[in-house]
């Protein structure tokens, strides 16, 4: 698999939260041939189990990344204009005078519109407009966009990916779609190499609203331990070390509630084996992903939460390093090879060696 050219086909396909149809079938496409079973859960979850070797029962590994994405939706339509609402975490600062793709009855190219500062009363001139005070104009007469746009169609950022240099990749949704492409590395890997747990990769819906996917796939696949892929910050323009990581220089763990101690443990020594950094990030109460969600399904689930090191977060131009992707597959997959008979009861809080 081609990284590059995968991550920038998932990156440029829509799939805002509830509407990630395109990006699954991008997934089910990649990803065919590579597990035993595939399936998709009424949500809209896409989950591929890749068998392990050991004797049945076999423990089970799940491995999510959410595929949905921050966007738009139409709220109300006015004189041909569209009055849209934010559907996730929208930064309204990034929107203005953005190309965007109205998905009506046919996919209609538009733009964000803003009043010119000329009109604004003096007040106003220095400050961000609120998505409320925002239109989407499509340039069409407003009696054909009245019959080609419907209230909740979706609205998405028609932003093309970019290489910044040989490593470095700019696009729209790489929150999250960079640990989907994970996933596809993931899954790839395996193919030669013999594990002794089930691993179950799943692409989730809705992260973004309220962590919906994660919620349902932890209660629904029952796994006896989750890693979650997601993104966190790195260092750029107004994010320090303090806040950030160097994009290329490895992936992030979530230190905190979020992550199974003894779990934890056993990710740190497998990252000191294969010399593959990772840095610590820590994270006091939620974490934000759904490895929040995931491991309080049923009785409770030892989850870990790693990162990959994003710039310029929910916006249409993040950033991320290549080398950070394929590091961490390397990770979870070396992780994947020491699972055994005995890992469940290392996992024990109350354990002793």
């Amino acid at each position: 698999m081609n990284l590059t050219q995968h991550l920038i086909a998932l990156s440029e396909a829509p799939g805002i939260s509830g509407y990630e149809g395109p990006v699954r079938a991008i997934l089910q496409a990649a990803w065919e041939g590579l597990a035993d079973e595939m399936s998709v859960d009424r949500l809209g979850t896409l989950v591929a189990t890749k068998v392990g070797s050991g004797t049945e029962p076999r423990p089970r590994i799940l491995v999510t990344a959410h595929m949905d994405e921050i966007g738009l939706m139409v709220k109300a339509i006015e004189d041909g204009f569209l009055h849209v609402t934010g559907v996730g975490g929208v930064d309204p600062r990034v929107l203005p005078n953005q190309p965007v793709i109205v998905h009506g009855e046919r996919p209609l190219p538009a733009l964000i519109a803003t009043r010119p500062p000329h009109v604004l009363p003096k007040d106003q001139r220095d400050k961000h407009q609120y998505i409320s005070q925002l239109r989407v104009d499509t340039g069409l007469p407003a009696r054909e966009v009245e019959k080609l746009v419907r209230i909740g169609d979706p609205v998405t950022f028609d932003q093309k990916a970019v290489m910044l240099g040989d490593d470095i990749l700019s696009g729209k949704s790489l929150d999250n779609r960079a640990s989907c492409a994970a996933l596809t590395l993931i899954l790839e890997a395996l193919q030669t190499r013999s594990h002794q747990w089930d691993v179950l990769c799943a692409a989730t819906v809705m992260e973004e609203v309220e962590l919906q996917g994660g919620e349902t796939i932890g209660w629904h696949t029952q796994p006896d331990i989750a890693l979650v892929l997601d993104t966190t910050f790195a260092t750029g323009n107004g994010v320090g070390e303090d806040e950030g990581f160097k994009l290329g220089d490895g992936p992030a763990i979530i230190v905190g509630p979020n992550t199974h101690p003894r779990l934890l443990d056993m990710i740190r020594c497998e990252t000191d084996a294969i010399e593959c950094s990772l840095h610590m990030e820590p994270a006091a109460g939620t974490s934000g992903t759904e490895g929040w969600a995931i491991q309080i399904s049923r009785d409770g689930i030892p989850t870990a939460v790693l990162d990959v090191p994003i710039r310029n977060m929910h916006s249409p131009v993040e950033v991320v390093a290549l080398k950070d992707i394929e590091r961490l597959v390397r990770l979870v997959v070396e992780f994947i090879m020491g699972l055994d008979d005995e890992t469940l009861d290392k996992l024990s809080l109350d354990y002793e060696e």
